[in-house]
């Protein structure tokens, strides 16, 4: 059983993907974001890591003090949860909804595992098992699930 203390230490901790490689920084001042309590981690594969970064730097462009709630993958596509200092009904909130959506829908075309970007049918939101996933065939294959896929779905 943990305790209190334990489970703060465990959420006020900055969990940097073990696949950050050349993003670890960004990541991590992307995760220092996330207020105390949250839990500092990014739940979401590498291929979406540049999308996320650049996400972050429009957003902080509007609003440098801007907090995240939460950054990860649902559905298949990314979600990207955000507080600012803006109020809903003002310009610049509507901006950063407009940003965060953009990056939502883009990464319907980008596969989370490589980051592969398509516009065209090799990039793909299906289940897997239980599991919605937008991936190119060749890491769909990769991961093993050639069963579930077939050429005539891309």
């Amino acid at each position: 059983m943990v305790n209190e203390q334990e489970r703060e230490a465990f959420l006020n901790t900055v969990n940097v993907p073990e696949d950050a490689g050349d993003y670890a920084e960004d990541l991590i001042k992307i995760m220092n974001r996330i207020p105390p309590g949250w839990g500092r981690w990014i739940s979401c594969d590498k291929g979406w890591y540049p999308l996320i970064i650049e996400t972050d730097n429009k957003l902080k462009f509007i609003d440098p003090n801007y907090e995240i709630h939460q950054i990860k993958e649902k559905f298949g596509t990314l979600r990207f949860y955000y507080g600012s200092q803006f109020t809903f009904d003002t310009v610049e909130h509507n901006i950063m909804d407009d940003i965060v959506h953009q990056a939502e829908y883009r990464s319907e075309r980008i596969c989370e595992t490589c980051g592969e970007k398509s516009y065209l049918s090799k990039i793909k939101n299906r289940q897997v098992r239980y599991w919605y996933k937008t991936e190119c065939i060749e890491c769909a294959k990769e991961r093993g699930y050639e069963e579930d896929i077939s050429e005539e779905e891309y």
